[in-house]
């Protein structure tokens, strides 16, 4: 086939592109050139995908039989994508589990669960979703929906309040880590390498034309299992210090927005639907080794974050830790009664 992705650099997108380069498939990967070059043996086409006058003639004129977008989210980018896409046999849209909400009516949680989006971001995919999904029934628009949870590898590791590199650096210097409550919250983690195996299967079975997806691990984990196994590879024991999450987002509502919404709470998704159509999505990387490798790759690049002592963190655990201490004096002072 020839390929399209829009993309083709990013987290999930530069695992996708060797793998289809490997199972014969022509790759075109359309970027703005700002992050690197894909995987050798695709084809780099440079461009803004928002500029409609040169995107949907472009694509058109290519002759794809297949595109998969990792960027598009909103409804009105798929209108233009509906134009482009035309004539295209396979379209594979990547959406986000992010679209359900974080509370649920049954778990594990289904493919035919309602969507009750609480971010800008999730609403704006759903709504690009939505648009697929009528196109698909009203004009049999060739698409599949694959909605990712929490992805890792080389590109970006993730701790339980957020993305970034600098626990790894708080646990080489035995300095604590925040976690959010008692930081047992249940999570999917899926490596990259292993994400890349379903789309890689997708293009190979027509019958999920007209499906969603939910790209989870099979097997879910607990944030302090992340933070254990982490804290193993890098041979240091630190303490993992509670913050309620509301209190951390009352202190600052950017850093802590996606710990809030997503990482405080018990996601549990089935990957039962996706390993039955796309058996190709055979999961294989542990947990420990898809973080040795993320982590030395980000050590022999120089990706990991310095951290100064006396940093946000280290002035929230402090807090933490005076409140514990004062807590505790005042359960033991007498009581004064009138």
């Amino acid at each position: 086939m020839k390929v399209l992705i829009i993309g083709g650099t990013g987290n999930i997108s530069a695992s996708v592109v060797p793998l289809l380069l490997d199972a014969g498939h022509e790759v075109v990967c359309l970027t703005r050139g700002n992050s690197g070059k894909p995987a050798e043996g695709a084809l780099h086409m440079r461009g803004d995908r928002n500029d409609a006058d040169w995107f949907v003639p472009t694509v058109r004129a290519a002759a794809f039989d297949a595109v998969i977008d990792f960027f598009a989210f909103t409804p009105e980018q798929g209108v233009v994508n509906l134009e482009a896409y035309r004539g295209i046999r396979r379209v594979i849209h990547v959406s986000t589990v992010t679209t359900l909400g974080e509370v649920f009516d049954w778990l594990p949680v289904t493919e035919d669960h309602p969507a009750r989006p609480t971010t800008p971001y999730g609403e704006k995919k759903n709504e690009l979703d939505q648009l697929y999904l009528r196109a698909h029934y009203n004009d049999g628009f060739p698409v599949t929906i694959i909605k990712p949870s929490t992805t890792y590898g080389r590109q970006r590791v993730i701790r339980q309040i957020g993305i970034d590199t600098r626990w790894i650096t708080r646990i080489e210097t035995r300095r604590p880590i925040l976690v959010l409550g008692d930081g047992n919250a249940i999570h999917h983690l899926l490596h990259v390498d292993d994400a890349a195996l379903a789309f890689g299967g997708v293009l190979r079975h027509e019958n999920t034309i007209g499906q969603i997806y939910h790209l989870v691990n099979p097997s879910s984990t607990r944030w302090t299992e992340v933070h254990d196994t982490a804290m193993r590879i890098l041979g240091q024991q630190v303490p993992k210090v509670g913050v309620p999450v509301e209190t951390l987002f009352a202190l600052d509502p950017d850093r802590f927005q996606m710990a809030r919404r997503i990482f405080a709470h018990n996601l549990l998704f089935t990957a039962e639907k996706i390993r039955r159509d796309i058996p190709e999505f055979a999961p294989r990387i542990t947990l420990e080794n898809g973080l040795a490798d993320a982590f030395d790759h980000l050590h022999r690049h120089g990706l990991v974050e310095e951290v100064p002592e006396g940093d946000w963190e280290d002035n929230i655990i402090n807090a933490q830790r005076s409140a514990f201490i004062a807590a505790g004096r005042a359960n033991h002072e007498p009581r004064i009664h009138h």
